[in-house]
């Protein structure tokens, strides 16, 4: 076993700290709650899991706001992390950028290209947020041909096995209500005996990479799927993924018919016949909120699934290579740097992927950027003919920033930076064996916002989970200047 997922999930209004499992590659030892909170930084009112946007995001543009940093500076703070990598015989890496002006204030190896581990879904994010429209849900249903239902999805793998609960993002949506619906269709009809069919993937090539068994961390990431139940985790460990998501959705569902008094068996995988009707559906939590979940719990099942989704929404191969090839497509035409960019898949579980600490800062300053320019346009975009067309241009990448989890308060980032660094920094975290990075966005005590991201790499004995204070030392640093 190479890694042992923890996480929590947060009301991050009423600063409710709530223990759930944690998927991924990103690991946490227990810490404590904090206590205090450093009057050496200026807390920000942490955004909700719910809301798409208009949360408090950092001011970017304009260079309005806090004292200009010097390169001299970060670099006196980077010296220790240099030190401990040098000392203990791993490889480090970083590059810390000016939010406003871009202007580089450290650059060790950011053009060098190095395993990510989980912060590659921060590139994962910036896709899907540049295809799918934020605001739309994703669809399960049932069609039916006489006695025979067919079960079929758009993507949702965070169906609840009970009753949908309207304001979570995990189980939004219910198989329970599904079948409940379906049943009060049939009775209509007269209908009370009928056999279940189910859509398999939808997607092109294999569900799940196959390197994954090779590199002992297939237990951390399930397949990609038309509908499943908790990212497809067979308990909340998120250790241990079913290899039938579908079907599993529909042996609930089959029970639940049962149980609505609807005699029902299990069919086999098919998709509906042309022609035949619709007659119940369920609807996701948006899908802005389940990739603000899969950044804050490092969901990877959930991070492949999106890059398959963005595939399909651009009308291209849905395949591992063509979903991670959209990501390095996107970043393009983005004119984010893709130097020594590797992807075998969108997740960051792969030791075999690839990406450079330009890429991310740089990719992190785009999305910055476009939430300035998105927020200024909006006067603009009120008389679009479109409206719909409109917010989706408002909404993009722009959310990407606001996504982020909080320290001290949010999902991976719950227990780190903590007690200086509360509420003061942004960031997704990665894991592997020999592998631990963050990249993110962090205030200084001026109120300046800078964007980063730093790792270190080639830990000796798989020993990269204890290396993480040194990186997050360095961070609570920066918040100091």
């Amino acid at each position: 076993m190479r890694q042992q997922p923890l996480g929590v999930i947060v009301s991050a209004l009423a600063v409710a700290l709530v223990l759930v499992g944690c998927h991924g590659a990103d690991v946490r030892r227990p810490e404590g709650a904090p206590s205090t909170i450093s009057r050496d930084v200026d807390p920000r009112g942490p955004a909700t899991i719910l809301p798409q946007s208009g949360a408090a995001i950092p001011a970017i543009k304009g260079n309005e706001n806090g004292a200009a940093v010097s390169p001299q500076a970060v670099a006196a703070l980077w010296s220790p992390v240099q030190n401990a990598a040098d000392q203990g015989h791993w490889v480090t890496w970083g590059s810390v950028i000016d939010a406003s002006t871009g202007d580089v204030l450290l650059d060790r190896s950011a053009q060098t290209a190095h395993a990510p581990g989980s912060v590659a879904k921060v590139l994962t994010a910036f896709t899907a947020l540049s295809h799918l429209r934020a605001s739309d849900r994703l669809t399960t249903g049932v069609k039916q041909e006489g006695t025979s239902l067919y079960l079929w999805g758009e993507g949702d793998l965070m169906l609840a096995a009970g009753a949908g609960t309207r304001t979570a993002v995990n189980g939004h949506a219910g198989v329970a209500d599904l079948a409940q619906a379906t049943a009060a269709a049939l009775k209509k009809q007269g209908i009370d005996a009928v056999t279940v069919n189910w859509q398999e993937n939808p997607f092109a090539g294999p569900s799940r990479l196959p390197a994954l068994v090779e590199q002992e961390v297939a237990d951390y990431e399930g397949p990609v799927a038309a509908m499943g139940m908790n990212s497809g985790a067979l308990d909340a460990t998120f250790i241990g993924f079913t290899a039938t998501p579908e079907a599993d959705v529909a042996d609930v569902f089959v029970r639940a018919l049962e149980e609505g008094g609807v005699k029902a068996q299990l069919g086999q995988s098919a998709d509906a016949p042309e022609g035949a009707s619709s007659i119940a559906s369920v609807e996701s939590a948006t899908m802005g909120q389940q990739i603000r979940w899969m950044l804050h719990y490092s969901d990877n099942t959930l991070a492949d699934q999106y890059c398959r989704l963005a595939a399909r929404a651009a009308g291209g191969d849905t395949s591992f290579e063509g979903a991670t090839g959209l990501v390095r497509s996107t970043l393009m035409s983005a004119a984010v740097p893709i130097e020594g960019l590797r992807l075998d898949d969108c997740s960051g579980l792969s030791e075999d992927n690839r990406i450079t600490a330009a890429t991310l800062v740089n990719a992190l300053r785009t999305a910055a950027l476009s939430t300035a320019d998105t927020d200024d346009a909006d006067a603009d975009d009120s008389d679009a003919d479109d409206a719909g067309l409109a917010s989706h241009r408002r909404v993009g990448t722009s959310d990407l920033i606001r996504d982020l989890p909080w320290s001290g308060l949010q999902g991976t980032m719950t227990k780190r930076m903590l007690p200086e660094g509360i509420a003061n920094v942004q960031a997704k975290t990665g894991s592997l064996a020999a592998t631990s990075t963050l990249a993110g966005t962090v205030t200084t005590s001026s109120g300046r916002t800078l964007i980063f991201a730093i790792g270190n790499d080639q830990v000796p004995d798989d020993g990269a989970y204890f290396t993480r204070d040194v990186l997050d030392s360095f961070i609570q640093g920066l918040a100091k200047l």
